[in-house]
């Protein structure tokens, strides 16, 4: 991704010590991409500006610390994008941000049905359901849900493989290869199911691999000799009104967002598992990997529960796939 970085003179109100950063967001046929979260985080000291981009795609971030800053975006239906900027006291920093939508703007299932199936949907009112022995009732049919990632602090290896993704537009994403998107991405894109029992909670979902996803309830502990896999050993428990689920046992290679953040064998995920309503299921997952991040973060999910009638169908990616060969990066 080419980014044109100009820089202009500031007004006198930022001149002893702050700067700025404005431009626009824009698409890869040059339209503008409006209410796209842009973030601007101090290299230095890990501080955090948040803006979003109008209607006509531009943005401002304001007052700056002069210092280096990392930019981000991360819009729905687009590949991630970041670069670094630096700004001087006195100054602003023009930055124009050209995002690549997921299907390269080609015809198919592009950034229209999957703004759809990603936007909040509608939902019934009313109490949490629950079960016989009074626990919140999980279970139903739920649309997907993107996660949102807190502020990783990744170690200086994982930071460069996240660059490296998305300087190459995502094209090593596992599900781009018939590959499980993990733990935290599953249930992101198409409709899952979630059947709770007391022994087990079990997600079916329709587009993920595995198309399944098992939450043991019964007491038992992790095994010993535990084989690392894509989705790792889940077990959980009600805290109250809350499921907490622990889960270790991955073997590295899957994602844990769509900013291609990394995680390896060490990593350990919890998750708290709430319905506080009739329409909605809540999931944080924390994220405690010391091999590739310098303290633990968060993922936040909430997706809203489908209308009745709404199914899980099937979709298989085993075979035939045609898409890796015109996937596009270095």
């Amino acid at each position: 991704m080419r980014i044109a970085v100009v820089v202009l003179f500031g007004s006198a109100a930022f001149a002893q010590s702050t700067g700025s950063i404005t431009g626009t967001v824009l698409d890869l046929a040059g339209e503008a991409v409006a209410n796209a979260p842009v973030q601007a985080t101090n290299v230095a000291t890990k501080a955090v500006f948040k803006a979003t981009s109008s209607d006509k795609g531009s943005y401002t971030l304001a007052p700056l610390p002069a210092g280096s800053y990392t930019v981000s975006v991360a819009a729905p239906t687009f590949n991630p994008a970041q670069q670094d900027v630096a700004v001087a006291a006195g100054q602003t920093v023009r930055f124009d941000i050209h995002l690549v939508d997921i299907q390269l703007n080609t015809l198919g299932d592009g950034r229209e049905f999957y703004a759809d199936l990603m936007a909040r949907h509608k939902t019934p009112s009313g109490p949490t359901p629950r079960t016989a022995n009074g626990r919140p009732d999980l279970s139903g049919v739920w649309h997907a849900s993107l996660p949102v990632p807190g502020n990783p602090e990744p170690l200086p290896w994982a930071q460069a493989v996240v660059r490296e993704r998305m300087e190459n537009n995502n094209k090593d994403w596992p599900q781009g290869f018939c590959l499980p998107a993990g733990v935290t991405v599953y249930g992101g894109f198409l409709p899952f199911r979630v059947v709770q029992t007391p022994a087990i909670l079990v997600m079916i979902s329709e587009v993920d691999v595995p198309n399944y996803r098992q939450i043991f309830l019964d007491g038992r502990a992790h095994p010993k000799n535990l084989e690392p896999t894509w989705m790792g050993h889940s077990v959980g428990h009600w805290e109250k009104d809350t499921l907490a689920v622990d889960t270790v046992g991955f073997n590295g290679k899957a994602w844990l967002d769509l900013d291609g953040h990394p995680y390896t064998e060490k990593t350990h995920i919890t998750e708290r598992w709430r319905r506080p309503d009739l329409g909605h299921l809540e999931v944080e997952f924390t994220i405690d990997d010391p091999t590739a991040y310098a303290k633990p973060w968060t993922i936040k999910r909430v997706s809203d529960l489908a209308p009745k009638g709404d199914e899980v169908q099937e979709l298989i990616c085993t075979e035939n796939n045609k898409d890796p060969a015109h996937l596009v990066g270095k």
